[in-house]
């Protein structure tokens, strides 16, 4: 079985699972939210009491009832929002992808795993890249776990994210009554966008086999053929930073997080190189 047919039927089995879990729970859910409505609206009147500058908004009879109905309506509003919209997000950048590399949906994947294991072994006489790791059994070793990490690694992120997915699915149905507690009302937002998130990895994911297939792995002779394999490296980390890639979809904050990260990294680097020459 392919991984993406192990995933199917993993899915299949989880939904049916999870939705039952969810209904279980939903009369025990709908009872905190209720316990949750009371102590919110009653916080609410208190402090206009309290307060005569203090006035009873929209908000205070608005939330209560939008979120029994999201726990009521839990598992369609969850299917309509996130999975079905982005399962057509994923459906139409695999279309595109299958066309731009002219393969089908089995060729594409085979495609990749070619692409991401492959290392030059060709050179001049004991200059192969095979020659030169067969010099230390450590460097040998390293190449194994390298091979290894990167034949298995497009399985290894589609697996984390199912299981996240349904992680975040069950917790959905607590934090809707959980977000009525007063000063905790920004968990529904970090969900949503949270969950949103991990449902894009894999059409993130799609985009960078895209980018990895076009470029001609196999085919380039690098002068150094130890290149071939940090260039292999290179693309296992970029596939590993795909959720950071997804996080500056949803949240423009670790869009500017990762900017400046990357800023103060790189303007660090002249004063370390300074400092090592005045040493020396």
């Amino acid at each position: 079985m392919t991984i993406h047919e192990i995933l199917n039927q993993y899915r299949s089995i989880l939904n049916t699972r999870f939705d039952l879990f969810i209904n279980e729970s939903k009369p025990y859910i709908l009872l905190i939210t209720v316990t949750f409505t009371f102590i919110f609206i009653g916080y609410k009147v208190m402090k206009s009491m309290a307060d005569p500058d203090e006035k009873i908004g929209r908000d205070t009879l608005l939330r209560p009832v939008l979120t029994l109905m999201a726990v009521t309506l839990y598992i369609p509003l969850v299917k309509l929002f996130l999975f079905d919209t982005v399962n057509i997000l994923t459906d139409i950048i695999k279309q595109g992808a299958y066309r731009v590399t002219g393969r089908s949906p089995a060729a594409f994947d085979q495609a990749f795993q070619r692409a991401i294991t492959h290392v030059q072994g060709t050179g001049a006489d004991g200059n192969g890249v095979y020659d030169i790791l067969q010099i230390n059994p450590f460097l040998e070793l390293f190449h194994i776990i390298i091979y290894f990490i990167a034949s298995v690694v497009d399985g290894y992120m589609l697996l984390r994210q199912l299981l996240m997915i349904f992680i975040y699915y069950v917790l959905g149905i607590f934090v809707l009554p959980f977000s009525l507690v007063i000063s905790n009302e920004r968990v529904l937002k970090s969900w949503f966008f949270g969950f949103l998130s991990v449902l894009l990895w894999e059409p993130i994911l799609t985009i960078m086999k895209v980018i990895i297939i076009l470029l001609p792995v196999e085919s380039t002779e690098f002068t150094n053929v130890l290149l071939s394999v940090a260039f292999q490296i290179i693309m296992i980390l970029m596939i590993l930073k795909v959720p950071q890639f997804a996080n500056l979809l949803v949240d423009p904050e670790s869009g500017n997080r990762f900017g400046n990260r990357t800023g103060s990294v790189l303007k660090g680097v002249p004063g370390k190189i300074m400092g090592k020459l005045k040493a020396k």
